[in-house]
């Protein structure tokens, strides 16, 4: 009988924390008798590898050169250099703190969210000194072989869509390990996703609702885009940008120059749903957990492609299933919005292409599995 469940994760971005927050909650709500804890890895690494580690990821690779980053991502995506990823992971994460912390705690499951987090839930079933149950949740689109060097002692690996099941299949995976049951979102998304008592909500008029999320550490990326647009009055425009108040501060002063009367800025929110709800299109960067709320509301969205790695695998598969477009320069993004005001039937189609896409609730389907 499952009692205790251990979620880990690694804040290398926000989409695998949130994720694991998303499944306590639930898994909470659902059985009160449960003891669920939540656990970043990088707690644990030494404060002086988790600063190097995470400054490079976030900052150096993933914001400011992505080219460097996505070659990275491309060399250790193979069977056997991925290995050099597993020894990373050791050196960065395997302490006795954390070895410590988790045999203590003597969970009956874990479920990872971030493959590092398999990795060492895998090293520690080999070593005996834990006898935990092992789900893995792929959160991106994006398959890499990362996610599949604990494959030997899980029983599970979870993913977002059937395509990733045949490439897995390909790869030798047993697919009656492979569950297709999405990438989990928050349950309010099932609840407050109404679009016309959101824009009361928010006091929008009926206009055609641009949600631009432009926060993070990319604000290099996104102010060349929203220059191009936030003059389109015919639309209107609403601009979050999250935890990053210098960038929240160079969008205003644009706005203020600009004189422009339907723009919205906002740092961060936490009815973020209210503000999806409302929207007609989203335009983000192709982080898992932001695309997969898009595609449980059917939110077209226009991907602005400065990413790389595994963002820039989730935006190939988006744009090849029609449910977003990608802009790589702001003359793109201006184009778009042209055409739409020409042509809004555009987004409905965009929208009813993602009718019968993650409309699965996912944390039901892996509460289920795993409470077996």
């Amino acid at each position: 009988m499952v009692k205790k469940i251990l979620i880990p994760y690694a804040t290398y971005g926000n989409g695998h924390k949130m994720v694991a927050m998303y499944l306590e909650k639930n898994f909470k709500k659902k059985n009160p008798d449960l003891i669920v804890e939540t656990l970043d890895i990088l707690d644990y690494a030494t404060p002086f590898m988790r600063k190097v580690s995470k400054g490079i990821f976030e900052k150096t690779m993933f914001a400011k050169n992505p080219i460097i980053w996505d070659f990275i991502y491309r060399f250790y995506n193979h069977k056997w250099r991925s290995l050099g990823m597993k020894s990373l992971c050791y050196h960065i994460f395997d302490k006795e703190k954390l070895r410590q912390k988790i045999q203590e705690f003597n969970p009956d499951v874990i479920i990872s969210t971030h493959f590092f987090a398999s990795m060492l839930a895998s090293r520690y079933k080999r070593h005996n000194l834990i006898n935990s149950k092992l789900y893995t949740i792929i959160t991106d689109y994006d398959l890499h072989e990362a996610w599949l060097k604990a494959n030997k002692v899980e029983e599970a690996l979870i993913v977002g869509n059937k395509e990733m099941k045949k490439e897995l299949i390909k790869k030798g995976i047993d697919k009656n390990k492979i569950k297709v049951f999405g990438i989990p979102i928050s349950d309010e998304f099932s609840v407050q996703n109404n679009p016309q008592l959101a824009k009361e909500k928010l006091k929008l008029d009926n206009k055609i609702t641009i949600l631009f999320f432009g926060g993070g550490n990319n604000s290099n990326v996104s102010l060349p885009f929203f220059k191009a647009i936030v003059n389109y009055a015919n639309f209107n425009l609403i601009f979050i940008a999250g935890k990053n108040n210098e960038l929240k501060k160079k969008v205003q002063k644009i706005v203020t120059k600009t004189k422009a009367k339907n723009v919205k800025v906002y740092g961060f929110v936490d009815n973020v749903i209210d503000f999806m709800a409302a929207s007609d299109v989203v335009v983000t960067k192709p982080g898992g957990l932001t695309v997969t709320e898009c595609l449980f509301l059917q939110k077209p969205m226009i991907l602005i492609n400065k990413s790389a790695g595994q963002e820039k695998g989730n935006y190939k598969y988006l744009v090849n299933k029609k449910y977003a477009l990608k802009a790589e320069h702001p003359k793109q993004i201006v184009k778009f919005l042209e055409t739409i005001e020409t042509n809004p039937e555009i987004l409905k189609r965009m929208s009813n292409n993602m009718k019968d896409e993650n409309k699965k609730k996912a944390i039901d389907d892996i509460y289920n599995l795993i409470m077996k």
